[in-house]
């Protein structure tokens, strides 16, 4: 019950409900980390940010460089250089009555990703054990995230 009713709220907050015919195609799926303030979401497209609220994404800024087909998860220096992008959001002034929703796309690597990015900040700064962080990570609709693979044939 509580579920639904958070993922009936994060439908309304990314402007799918009543549900057009296409939202699930829009949205695959949200979580909400502090409550009425921080968001992250899988978004098929790049939404403009509105008066109540504000969307970014790290896709393109934080990339894994990977050896043969591996994909992640992200070095430490990325971690912290999203936690501190996070939190200059989080503390600006201009973004203090706005919702922030973090978000990435739809391709599978990047999500998995971007969802260890702000589980690590869930464990570093919200004080979430890496449990919590995980459960919030596969809240209401969220379908499982790719796992890593990691390439241990060194030369």
């Amino acid at each position: 019950e509580t579920s639904s009713r958070a993922s009936a709220h994060l439908r309304a907050l990314f402007r799918m409900e009543p549900s057009p015919p296409l939202a699930s195609e829009q949205l695959l799926g949200a979580s909400e980390f502090l409550k009425d303030r921080l968001y992250f979401a899988t978004l098929r497209n790049r939404p403009k940010s509105t008066v109540n609220t504000h969307y970014f994404c790290t896709d393109e800024e934080f990339v894994y460089e990977n050896f043969y087909a591996d994909f992640g998860p992200l070095n430490l220096a990325l971690v912290y250089r999203f936690c501190c992008k996070l939190n200059k959001k989080l503390k600006s002034f201009s973004l203090s009555r706005k919702k922030i929703v973090y978000y990435t796309s739809f391709d599978q690597r990047k999500r998995a990703n971007a969802a260890f990015l702000i589980g690590a900040y869930a464990v570093v700064y919200l004080k979430k054990t890496p449990e919590e962080a995980y459960r919030i990570l596969l809240s209401g609709s969220n379908p499982p995230y790719l796992p890593f693979r990691y390439n241990f044939n060194f030369v």
